[in-house]
C-alpha cells in the first residue's frame, strides 16, 4: 500500500529549502529526534512533501515540537527544533522516499529509517498517532513530564507511552476496577489466573497491577473507562507491553495456554522479581 501523495510531490527537482548553519565547537548539539517528533515530521512530509523553512506549516510544527515535554535538556535552545531543523528533517525523509523527484538530504539517523519503514505504508495509523500528539500538545496536562522505563523503544513514542502508564496508575480508577473484580470473585490475573493473596497470604491481599488495554495511539485523548482496564500479574503486565503491536489480553491467554504451566516455585520467583523491578 502506497500513501497518498500531495500534488506538489510530482514537481521537478528543487533546491533544498533550508539554510545550512554551522555551529562552533563550544555549542553542544541538541538531542537526537525522538520517535514522537519523527512521527509528526513524517506525517507532515507525507501530506505536503518538502517544505521551505519559512512555510507556515513548518513553523507550526516547530512550535508544537518545542511545547512537547520530551527533552528536558536542550543545549542549543535557539536552534532546538526550529523551522530550519524541521525543514531539514523533511529533507531527510525525502532522501528515503523513492518517489521524491530529487535526492533530499541523506544524513538522517537510524530512527528516521525505522519510522519511515514502519509508517510509510500505514498513513492512517500515522495520522492517528500524529493527531493525538498534536491534541496533547495543546493541553496543559496533555502529557506527563516524567520519563518511563524503556519508553525510548516504543514505536509510538515516549509521550503516548507515558500517558498510557499514567492512566494505569490512576489510583481512583484502579481502585474501582479492583472493587469490580472483587465483587465478581477475586483479584486474579486475567491472563494466567495468578492470585497474589493465594500465593503470599495477607501480604498479597488486594495486590495486582492494572493494564490499559487500548494504547493511546488507538484511542486518542479520550477518557478512560473501567472496561478499558484489565487486571494482570506483574509478569503478564510486562508481556502486555512487549512486541509491536502490543499483544491483546486474549492473545496473551493463548500464549500462556500454548506454553503450558511452569513449575510453581519458578513461577513464584519470577513474579516476585518482576514485582521488585516495577
Amino acid at each position: 500500500m502506497t500513501p497518498l501523495r500531495a500534488s506538489s510531490r510530482q514537481e521537478s527537482p528543487r533546491r533544498l529549502l533550508f539554510e545550512v548553519v554551522t555551529t562552533s565547537d563550544s555549542v553542544q548539539r541538541n538531542p537526537p529526534w525522538a520517535n514522537d517528533e519523527l512521527i509528526l515530521a513524517l506525517d507532515l512530509y507525507l501530506q505536503d512533501g518538502q517544505l521551505d523553512h519559512a512555510d507556515a506549516r513548518v513553523i507550526e510544527l516547530s512550535e508544537i515540537l518545542n511545547r512537547l515535554p520530551i527533552h528536558t535538556v536542550r543545549p542549543d535552545i535557539e536552534r532546538f527544533r526550529n523551522p530550519n531543523g524541521v525543514a531539514l528533517k523533511l529533507a531527510n525523509f525525502a532522501a528515503l522516499d523513492p518517489e521524491y523527484p530529487g535526492v533530499g538530504m541523506s544524513r538522517g539517523g537510524r530512527r528516521d529509517a525505522e519510522v519511515w519503514d514502519r509508517f510509510r505504508a500505514n498513513p492512517t495509523e500515522l495520522l492517528r498517532i500524529a493527531t493525538t500528539l498534536r491534541q496533547g500538545s495543546e493541553r496543559p496536562d496533555g502529557f506527563p513530564a516524567l520519563p518511563e522505563n524503556d519508553e525510548d523503544e516504543v514505536t509510538e513514542g515516549r509521550l503516548l507511552y507515558r500517558s498510557h502508564r499514567s492512566r494505569e496508575r490512576n489510583r481512583a480508577l484502579v481502585a474501582k476496577r479492583k472493587d469490580q473484580a472483587k465483587a465478581a470473585g477475586a483479584l486474579s490475573c486475567e491472563v494466567c489466573t495468578f492470585n497474589f493473596e493465594s500465593r503470599y497470604g495477607e501480604l498479597g491481599r488486594d495486590f495486582i497491577e492494572c493494564h490499559h488495554i487500548r494504547p493511546l495511539s488507538e484511542s486518542g485523548m479520550t477518557k478512560t473507562k473501567l472496561s478499558d482496564l484489565a487486571l494482570l500479574c506483574s509478569n503478564c503486565h510486562r508481556m502486555a507491553h512487549r512486541g509491536d503491536p502490543w499483544p491483546s489480553v486474549d492473545g496473551l491467554k493463548s500464549l500462556v495456554s500454548e506454553a503450558g504451566s511452569p513449575r510453581e516455585d519458578a513461577a513464584e520467583l519470577i513474579h516476585y522479581r518482576s514485582g521488585l523491578e516495577d
